[in-house]
């Protein structure tokens, strides 16, 4: 976690069961298919900022992206919207309001 960002807005998201991230992985491959070139570069530049020089999960990497309000406008509106579509994470006005 950045050093300025506060515990208090930071969203908890429960663990997703295997289930839920098989739904992940539709949803992942559907935004993959309509995606454009800068989204796609929007979503490396956020792994290097949750996990500079690693190798990292699309699942951590949303997640951890998605939990800190600092990192959160990094990620794809339109994944975002569709793991919301699926209840994976919450609505926009429930994140607001954490």
């Amino acid at each position: 976690m950045h050093a300025h960002t506060s515990i208090a807005t930071v969203i908890e998201l429960p663990n997703w069961s295997p289930e839920e991230r098989a739904v992940f992985h539709s949803c992942f491959r559907a935004w993959c298919s309509q995606a454009s070139s800068d989204e796609f570069d929007k979503l490396e530049q956020l792994r290097e900022q949750v996990a500079p020089g690693e190798v990292c999960s699309m699942v951590r990497l949303v997640r951890a992206g998605f939990r800190q309000p600092d990192l959160r406008d990094q990620l794809p509106a339109a994944l975002v919207g569709l793991l919301q579509e699926r209840r994976l994470l919450p609505a926009s006005s429930a994140v607001q309001g954490a």
